[in-house]
């Protein structure tokens, strides 16, 4: 690209053009007839001036002429930028058509350019298409005017309408007077109506009240001596009951020490069932540990024995061995211990329990001195003697038992192959 076209698009001409353009484009809502024939014009000159400017050859412009223009177009003096700037603000006419009146001036330097410029093939459809436009205007101006008149009369209608709702509120006014005085007087009628019913209500609900208490007292001495009758009959019926009660009562005297006995020979059998529970318990674990006790020799014997490849002993091993052997045998043994021990209690409460219930039914045929004396012997020997028996533990590993463990391990040790040195 040639310096003088890169200076010939820069210019600040096709700017200015176009801003005018723009400004004379403004649209508003109300347009009067002779705007569009003057907006058509300056637009059809700048137009003119922007067509010329697309067929100038570049090295051909006068650089100058551009210059005088762009400044004619802007220039405070010339009215013309700050009648359109009027215009696109305010929609004034009057400042397009000064616009058009200075824009005039500037049409020699068009012919200047047009004369550089190659001529145009667009101006005889410009014409008519100018031709259709101006038709167009004055058809909408046309129909503003009608459009005017319509609003016109039917603003006169509502002028007209607005004196008839004056009218009709007047003669509302003059009805609600009306209708509040015939109102006041019917609230006076029916206060005064009112009054007479109350007074009426009043001698009626006297007379009432008297029938009403003749009525009641009647019910009440009729209810008196029904309830006099029934009293005299509830007596009779409470004092037979009363009879009955006092037989019965001396029978749940005479079975209320069998029911005793039965509760303190309940409690000895629920803690009787707690030692075998206690009992079944310490069994299964006396089994545990005896089940343990051969898994682990089981374990011992093929995966860690006691005797090396080279027939040595291995003693810490050995020891390891015994010793939690020792230990499982131990727990298996107290284990037995506490089993043989809980169910030794659970044999001796539920034979008490069993003395405790078998005692009433036993003397419920003897005298009453002789049912007491009976129990206080009985009493003396069960309750003196019931925690003398069994109390002392014995030793958790009886004797021979140990005696046959430690002999069986001395056993196995004779067994093992001797140390070869």
């Amino acid at each position: 690209m040639s310096r003088w076209q890169e200076g010939f698009e820069a210019h600040p001409i096709h700017d200015t053009l176009r801003e005018l353009r723009g400004m004379a484009e403004t649209q508003f809502q109300d347009m009067e007839q002779q705007e569009m024939p003057e907006k058509r014009r300056f637009i059809k000159v700048i137009d003119t001036f922007e067509e010329a400017l697309k067929k100038l050859d570049p090295e051909l412009v006068p650089t100058n002429q551009l210059d005088a223009l762009n400044t004619n177009l802007k220039a405070p003096n010339q009215n013309i930028w700050n009648q359109l700037t009027s215009y696109a603000s305010n929609g004034n006419v009057a400042h397009l058509t000064t616009a058009n009146d200075h824009l005039t001036n500037q049409l020699s330097p068009l012919s200047l350019l047009m004369a550089i410029a190659k001529r145009s093939v667009r101006e005889v459809p410009l014409r008519g298409l100018e031709k259709v436009t101006d038709e167009i205007a004055e058809a909408l101006v046309a129909k503003k005017d009608e459009i005017q008149e319509q609003y016109d009369s039917l603003a006169k209608s509502l002028a007209d309408a607005q004196q008839e709702l004056t009218k009709l509120a007047a003669s509302a006014e003059i009805q609600r007077t009306a209708t509040d005085a015939q109102l006041a007087q019917w609230q006076k009628q029916f206060a005064e109506a009112q009054e007479r019913r109350g007074s009426e209500y009043s001698t009626w609900r006297d007379l009432t009240d008297e029938k009403a208490k003749d009525a009641i007292q009647a019910i009440i001495d009729k209810s008196k001596e029904q309830a006099s009758e029934a009293q005299s009959d509830a007596e009779e019926k409470l004092d037979l009951i009363i009879e009955d009660a006092t037989i019965k009562h001396k029978a749940i005297l005479d079975l209320y020490e069998l029911t005793a006995g039965d509760s303190v020979a309940s409690a000895y059998v629920e803690n009787a069932n707690n030692e075998l529970k206690q009992a079944n318990t310490w069994r299964r674990v006396s089994v545990g540990f005896i089940v343990s006790t051969v898994v682990w020799l089981l374990v011992a014997n093929f995966f860690d024995s006691a005797v090396g490849t080279d027939g040595n002993i291995i003693w810490s091993k050995l020891v390891t061995i015994i010793s939690l052997t020792g230990v499982l045998l131990f727990g298996a043994a107290y284990s037995s211990q506490q089993s043989n021990r809980h169910r030794s209690n659970e044999k001796r409460t539920r034979w008490f329990a069993l003395q405790v219930k078998a005692i009433d039914p036993f003397i419920s045929s003897l005298e009453s001195a002789q049912q007491q004396a009976l129990k206080k012997d009985l009493s003396e020997k069960l309750f003196g003697n019931i925690d003398e028996v069994g109390d002392k533990d014995g030793p958790v590993i009886n004797e021979h038992a140990w005696s046959v463990v430690v002999k069986s391990i001395t056993d196995i040790l004779g067994k093992l192959p001797k140390n070869q040195s």
